[in-house]
C-alpha cells in the first residue's frame, strides 16, 4: 500500500545524491511536456511535498472501470496529468496526492534515468541491500506473496471514517482515490489481484517483507547502504526535513511533509505510538496498518507490514512500542555486560 511511497522517495534521494535531479528545479526540466496547463513553474519540491495541486486524473474513468480493469495504461495516466490544470496554484497548500503521487515520481524519475522506476529501485536498492522487496511483482515471483484480505466489515470501516464521499464525484476523497461509481482500491480485491501487482504502481503496489523495510531505513540513517549506492547523511537531511505542516484537504487531518517522507503527527495528548516517540523519525503509513520509518536519533529502522487489512493495527504500535521498550534496556545490558568482563579481566589478573 502507501508504505510504497516511501521506497519511491528514497529512489528520489538516490537521484539527488549522484547529482541527476534538483528539488529547486521546475519539474518541467526533466519532464518538458508538464509545463502544460501552467505547470512551467512547479518545482521537484512542489512535488514531492504533495503541493503541486494535481490530486485526480482528468476523466479518470474513460480509462479505469471498478473491476481494476484499464490500471496498466499507465502511459495514459501520465499524459493526463501532464496536461492537468492544478486544482490550486501550487505551493499554496497540500494535500495527499493519494494515487497521482505515484505517476507523477515515476516518470520523474524514468525520464531522468530512462529506465522504470521499479528497475531502478532493483538496482540501486534492493541489490545492493539484499532485500525482499519489489515494485512491479512478475506473476511467476508471487508465490511467495501474501494474499490480501479484505475483512467482511472493510466497507463500514470506510464508511465509519469518510462516510458516502467516495459515491460523491466533486468529493476531494473521491478524486484523489480514482474512485468509480463509490467504488476504490480499498474497497474492491479486484485491485489485489496478480495481474496488478505487476504493474508498476509507484504509490501503492510494491511487495516486500517488513524486514526489508526496517532494512532500508536502517540503512538510511546508519550509512550502511553499500558503495557506490549509499545516500549520504547531507542527503538523507535534505529529504526528511519537514517542509510542510497543516490541515490536509483531501484526509481532512494535519499532516507533516518532507520531501516525499511522511513525518510523525502527534495527537492532543502527545502520543504518537505507531511512530516511536521521536519527532525526527520520517518513513510512511500505508492503508491497512502498513508502516515503515527511520528514527535518526535512535538510529534504527522499522517496518510493519500485514496482509489482513483495517484502517489501523493496534498490533503494529505494540510491537513498535516493544522495540523501544528494548532500546532502553539495551544500554543497562551493554553496563552490565562491561561490569562483567571488568570483573573477568580483573579476575584474571589476580590469578
Amino acid at each position: 500500500m502507501s508504505a510504497t511511497k516511501g521506497v519511491t522517495a528514497v529512489a528520489a534521494a538516490r537521484l539527488s545524491e549522484l547529482g541527476l535531479l534538483d528539488i529547486h528545479a521546475p519539474v518541467s526540466r526533466y519532464w518538458p511536456e508538464f509545463a502544460a496547463s501552467g505547470k512551467s513553474d512547479v518545482t521537484v519540491e512542489e512535488l514531492l511535498t504533495h503541493a503541486a495541486g494535481l490530486i485526480d486524473i482528468p476523466h479518470h474513468d474513460e480509462i479505469v472501470g471498478p473491476n481494476g480493469e484499464g490500471w496498466e495504461k499507465s502511459h495514459e495516466f501520465v499524459d493526463r496529468l501532464a496536461r492537468a490544470c492544478p486544482r490550486w496554484r501550487p505551493g499554496s497548500r497540500h494535500s495527499y496526492h493519494v494515487l497521482t503521487m505515484g505517476w507523477l515520481v515515476g516518470e520523474l524519475i524514468r525520464r531522468i534515468t530512462d529506465t522504470s522506476l521499479g528497475a531502478f529501485i532493483r538496482e540501486e536498492i534492493v541489490k545492493p541491500l539484499d532485500i525482499d522487496l519489489a515494485l512491479g511483482t512478475p506473476i511467476a515471483q508471487q508465490g511467495v506473496v501474501a494474499q490480501v484480505i479484505l475483512p467482511d466489515t472493510m466497507p463500514r470501516d470506510v464508511a465509519a471514517i469518510w462516510g458516502d464521499k467516495f459515491a460523491d464525484p466533486s468529493s476531494p476523497v473521491a478524486q484523489a482515490h480514482l474512485a468509480i461509481a463509490g467504488s476504490c482500491f480499498v474497497t474492491n480485491d479486484a485491485f489485489f489481484a496478480p495481474r496488478m501487482l505487476e504493474i508498476e504502481q509507484p504509490a501503492l503496489n510494491a511487495t516486500g517483507t517488513a524486514r526489508a523495510l526496517a532494512t532500508l531505513y536502517g540503512a538510511l540513517v546508519c550509512g550502511d547502504i553499500p558503495p557506490p549506492h549509499g545516500i549520504s547523511d547531507a542527503t538523507v537531511s535534505l529529504y526528511s526535513s519537514e517542509r510542510r505542516h497543516g490541515p490536509d484537504l483531501v484526509t481532512g487531518v494535519d499532516a507533516r511533509w518532507a520531501l516525499g517522507f511522511m513525518r510523525p503527527v502527534r495527537q492532543p495528548d502527545g502520543s504518537a505510538a505507531d511512530w516511536g516517540r521521536e519527532d525526527r523519525s520520517f518513513g510512511h503509513t500505508g492503508f491497512g496498518g502498513q508502516l515503515g520509518f527511520a528514527d535518526p536519533v535512535s538510529r534504527i529502522g522499522v517496518g510493519f507490514v500485514r496482509s489482513h487489512l483495517s484502517w489501523s493495527s493496534p498490533l503494529g504500535a505494540h510491537l513498535i512500542r516493544a522495540t523501544y521498550e528494548c532500546l532502553d534496556r539495551l544500554p543497562q545490558r551493554q553496563q552490565a555486560r562491561s561490569r562483567r568482563q571488568e570483573s573477568a579481566r580483573e579476575t584474571m589478573r589476580s590469578n
